[in-house]
């Protein structure tokens, strides 16, 4: 069994607020270890189903958060940013199945743990033929085009009910539960970490029983990028095929959802170069 992971950070336990998911904060040195110690959980119940192959992919903000030394020596690391599919980068390259550790809800989302789409301060929404999708819509659509299934999703409760809805009979774990955007009651990390352990073994089973499909949502992909700014877009539509909505939002149509990702993922690193003029 070749298993990828995808791990972000605002589903960790424990986490809430922005001083946690930024690099210069104290705090974020104490979430960056409880997202190692999830993804440790993780891999090490894998190793015990007998995974062949273990790849995590660093998934968070500059993608240099996990303390990779802290994980076992037969784990490979996807880290660094930018790179091509983002936060599934490397997953074509043939894995059964794939865990989503540490997801959040799309921006908007009521009483859910820092909620955003990709990047919180350049993008309002995204929709996807006229559906608003979230960060694990669009990972699972990515890796559903490489006919990997995601059998196991962690966050919180409200990233956990979105994930229910988008991916039948996924293995879940709850983390936290929200009471509003920084706020949550959280469970304890050693408990987190023994529900992977738990659940882990249980994912793997419904791959196996072929019980979990890939995530395959039907092209074309008509693409809506609805930025917080409208010099965002000014910019965004002087690339080919992209076209101007309304003042702030721009949109394309891409043939496969790898095509669409792309496009997106650069549209706005180009939106964050705009913030920083």
């Amino acid at each position: 069994m070749r298993v990828f992971i995808s791990v972000d950070m605002e589903g960790i336990v424990g986490v809430v607020s922005l001083k946690h998911v930024i690099s210069d904060s104290k705090e974020y040195e104490r979430a960056r270890k409880w997202m190692t110690l999830e993804v440790k959980a993780a891999v090490e119940a894998l190793q015990e189903t007998g995974a062949e192959k273990i790849v995590v992919a660093d998934s968070h903000g500059s993608m240099i958060n996990l303390l990779i030394e802290e994980l076992p020596e037969y784990v490979d690391v996807v880290t660094g940013f930018p790179r091509a599919t983002c936060m599934v980068a490397y997953i074509d390259k043939g894995f059964d199945t794939a865990l989503f550790l540490g997801y959040h809800s799309k921006k908007g989302t009521i009483h859910s743990i820092l909620d955003h789409t990709i990047s919180g301060s350049t993008i309002q929404r995204i929709k996807i033929n006229g559906f608003e999708v979230s960060e694990f819509w669009l990972n699972a659509a990515v890796a559903g085009y490489y006919n990997v299934p995601i059998s196991l999703v962690t966050g919180d409760d409200k990233l956990i009910e979105h994930a229910k809805n988008t991916v039948p009979n996924i293995e879940t774990i709850v983390t936290k539960y929200a009471l509003g955007r920084r706020a949550a009651l959280t469970k304890h990390p050693k408990t987190i970490e023994k529900e992977i352990r738990k659940a882990v073994p249980k994912a793997i089973e419904k791959v196996k029983k072929k019980q979990v499909a890939s995530f395959k949502p039907q092209p074309p992909f008509n693409v809506e990028l609805e930025f917080t700014d409208s010099t965002m877009a000014d910019v965004a539509e002087l690339i080919p095929n992209v076209k101007r909505i309304q003042g702030n939002i721009v949109g394309y149509t891409a043939q496969d959802i790898v095509e669409a990702y792309k496009l997106m993922e650069a549209l706005i690193i180009m939106a964050i170069g705009i913030l920083k003029r």
